[in-house]
């Protein structure tokens, strides 16, 4: 059992903190169904479907914020990564007031710079440090990024030397791809815990790791139908189908929240400042 002390309301940008109440046979994070990997993406959508216009253009707005800071030499892929966090607090935020039935306004989207910038930030820098690192064993595993796209680019490799240049990054693709997965389980409800739930940043890893490894195949599934629906977003010209998409895949990590972690009792007695996790 987590004990988190709740942030003050005016840290969460007018965003409404319920008390979270569990029953003492509640463990939480909760263990759910495998298939609701798919109703989290169902759920992504209704909610976007109350006002898509304005999810979307949020979305173009703050995404294009955190392209422009990548695009500053030298620290701006720092900038962009210790940003991205902010950026899905904002959208928590603003599926948290749609939940509500509350009108949405752009304000909301800017809950993570209101309120608890610095852990959301030191998530950020946790992405940041585990990638550089992860990013230095592949180099030193023979990948080399570069070399793949201009083969790719050329159009004139022979199929032996694509196979070649496969085989040699294959170990340390797979390698990466091990060593991404805790990364991106521990960072994957860290910012909803931190906006939500006044979590320090080390304990909403901690509990984001243990949450993800416990719904291991809703995750899949949530994962795959996400994957089916970036494809379908990928087709349409422009790249305007991420502008649909992307709030969605926001929209069904606050419902994979609400079904992990929320047993929400507004009317029901509970520690002053605490919220039980």
């Amino acid at each position: 059992m987590f004990c988190y002390k709740r942030a003050p309301e005016s840290s969460c940008a007018s965003v409404k903190i319920r008390r979270m109440n569990t029953p003492s046979n509640e463990d939480i994070p909760r263990k759910v169904a495998a298939s609701q990997g798919f109703h989290w993406v169902v759920e992504g959508f209704r909610l976007y479907r109350k006002t898509p216009l304005l999810l979307s253009a949020a979305f173009g707005v703050l995404f294009g914020i955190v392209m422009a800071l990548g695009l500053i030499p030298v620290v701006g892929a720092s900038l962009s990564e210790l940003a991205s966090p902010l950026m899905v607090a904002g959208f928590m935020a603003a599926y948290r007031m749609l939940d509500d039935g509350q009108e949405l306004e752009l304000p909301h989207f800017l809950a993570g710079v209101q309120g608890p910038l610095i852990p959301l930030m030191a998530v950020g820098a946790v992405q940041l440090l585990g990638a550089l690192l992860i990013g230095q064993v592949m180099f030193g595993m023979g990948f080399d990024p570069q070399a793949v796209m201009e083969a790719a680019k050329r159009g004139d490799a022979t199929p032996q030397e694509m196979q070649a240049i496969l085989n040699q990054s294959m170990p340390a693709m797979l390698t990466g791809l091990v060593l991404f997965t805790p990364l991106i389980m521990a960072t994957w409800f860290a910012p909803a815990l931190i906006l939500f739930g006044g979590a320090r940043a080390a304990t909403a890893l901690g509990v984001s790791l243990r949450a993800v490894a416990r719904n291991w195949a809703a995750m899949i599934v949530h994962a795959m139908t996400l994957g089916l629906l970036l494809v379908l977003a990928s087709l349409v010209p422009m790249l305007l189908g991420l502008l649909v998409a992307m709030p969605i895949l926001f929209g069904s990590l606050y419902a994979s929240y609400q079904a992990i972690f929320a047993v929400w009792a507004d009317d029901a007695p509970a520690p002053d400042n605490v919220i039980s996790l």
